[in-house]
């Protein structure tokens, strides 16, 4: 059996190490029988973003172990840029969760960005016999001190500086 404490990450990340963004133009052959975007070419776009999100983390493969939340909020179309943007939110010993948020707005004209779908995926980095790896640990005071803002501001009486 191998020796995999000689593989373990000295190094923490912070979710913007990881933050991916990819674009796509959706087309005629995307579409379904409705003729929006079929739904499992929005989830083959969030699944390749944060499965780049949870690679750049553990500086090499991992594999989707689950798709914990998949939501969308409103339909894509034939001509839509799509921009799905991915980071990590969690880093355990081998696993990582990805969570990604899908923008669409037309490919040829300026106007309003909606957001169409959001999403939570969970990985776990492999290595090159397809074995569980550990991966850095996530250094998440930049994701917590968020929480905390807009905690605070959903908080009643409090007081907004």
């Amino acid at each position: 059996m191998a020796d995999r404490t000689a593989t373990l990450p000295s190094a923490r990340k912070t979710p913007a190490d990881s933050r991916v963004t990819l674009a796509h133009i959706m087309s005629e052959h995307d579409t379904n029988l409705y003729g929006t975007i079929h739904g499992g070419v929005v989830m083959k776009l969030i699944d390749d973003a944060a499965a780049a999100a949870a690679g750049r983390h553990a500086d090499g493969p991992a594999v989707t172990v689950s798709v914990d939340r998949m939501t969308f909020l409103a339909p894509v179309r034939a001509g839509d840029l799509l921009s799905v943007h991915a980071e990590l939110e969690r880093a355990g010993r081998t696993s990582m969760t990805a969570s990604v948020r899908v923008t669409a707005e037309r490919w040829n004209a300026s106007g309003p960005v909606a957001e169409v779908a959001t999403g939570r995926l969970t990985f776990v980095a492999i290595d090159a016999e397809g074995a569980p790896r550990p991966v850095p640990a996530l250094d998440n005071d930049e994701a917590a001190e968020c929480e905390t803002a807009d905690s605070a501001a959903d908080t009643p009486g409090a007081e907004k500086s």
